[in-house]
């Protein structure tokens, strides 16, 4: 009796020893995919901007290349009041996307240095089109205007989900964009009529950080993109 009771202690102290090595290595993994913080790294590599006589938010924010919503987020700004003398953090950079269409990704690059990569939806039978484009509206709760019909934000058939950024080319001046989604068990699937979808709280961090101007590449492959550089 004796002996079987100090098998099962030791069984079940090596199960214990087993599991808790296992949570250890769990909690050291490195970060998935999509998981980092972009207001962490802003915040750390900002540079600074001291606010000048006739200063706003939106000057300085169409002066550095930025939006808004990000200069309140970097500088935890409950509204848009600023002071003469405030030291204000400013993005390192400037962005831009790069969507690729193989495996339905984007990433968003910082100086042309890739910093996160989120999960998409592109257009099915390859209705995506691929080029050179640039962000030209941006558009909270979009309106869908749908071949005869007009359909609000917050409509269950409001494809648009929570944020629009409208994209254009010389080859496509418009009708495409970037947005929400209401289905988001479609996200990484090819399943659109041509635009690309985002999970609602990835387009809206998206949105925070893009103005209109920002450049957007939408090409088959990663490696196309890369191409020409060193």
């Amino acid at each position: 009796m004796n002996k079987r009771w100090l098998v099962l202690m030791m069984v079940l102290i090596c199960g214990g020893l087993l599991v808790w090595f296992g949570l250890s290595k769990n909690h050291s993994a490195p970060k998935q995919e999509g998981s980092l913080n972009v207001m962490e790294v802003l915040s750390e590599q900002s540079t600074e901007h001291t606010v000048e006589p006739g200063d706003s938010l939106i000057k300085i924010a169409r002066q550095c290349g930025t939006t808004v919503d990000l200069l309140k987020q970097l500088n935890r700004l409950q509204g848009e009041m600023i002071r003469v003398g405030e030291k204000l953090k400013i993005p390192p950079g400037k962005f831009d996307v790069v969507v690729t269409k193989v495996d339905n990704k984007l990433e968003l690059r910082l100086d042309g240095k890739a910093i996160k990569t989120y999960a998409v939806s592109t257009g099915k039978d390859h209705s995506t089109p691929t080029g050179d484009f640039t962000i030209v509206t941006r558009l909270v709760n979009p309106v869908w205007y749908k071949t005869g019909a007009v359909i609000p934000p917050g409509s269950a058939d409001n494809i648009l989900g929570t944020r629009w950024l409208g994209i254009s080319s010389k080859d496509y001046p418009k009708g495409y964009g970037i947005h929400g989604t209401v289905e988001p068990e479609k996200i990484g699937q090819a399943v659109t009529a041509g635009c690309v979808r985002m999970l609602n709280e990835d387009v809206e961090e998206l949105y925070a950080l893009l103005p209109e101007g920002t450049q957007v590449k939408i090409v088959d492959s990663l490696e196309e993109a890369n191409k020409g550089k060193s």
